[in-house]
């Protein structure tokens, strides 16, 4: 399991991503999410060696939280829960 993460739902990280990001349109952010989640899944590495973190690789494309934001750890950071389990 990712440690340091938050867990949520695709659903409900969209809308928290909509509100946050009103210009952006529902199916891209949609679309980026399952591909991210999909490369998980398949067990896609960052070019570090690391898994993505999906949340972030939906828009950024397939990297890991450090890789993505600098930051060492997440710190109750968001991540799709079937990507923490």
């Amino acid at each position: 399991m990712k440690t340091g993460f938050k867990k949520i739902s695709i659903s409900k990280y969209i809308e928290l991503y909509l509100k946050s990001n009103p210009g952006t349109k529902r199916k891209k952010i949609t679309e980026g999410l399952k591909k991210a989640l999909k490369a998980y899944k398949k067990g896609i590495k960052c070019r570090c060696g690391n898994p993505i973190w999906v949340i972030g690789s939906a828009v950024a494309g397939n990297a890991c939280f450090t890789c993505i934001t600098g930051e060492a750890h997440p710190d109750n950071d968001y991540e799709i829960a079937e990507a923490c389990e």
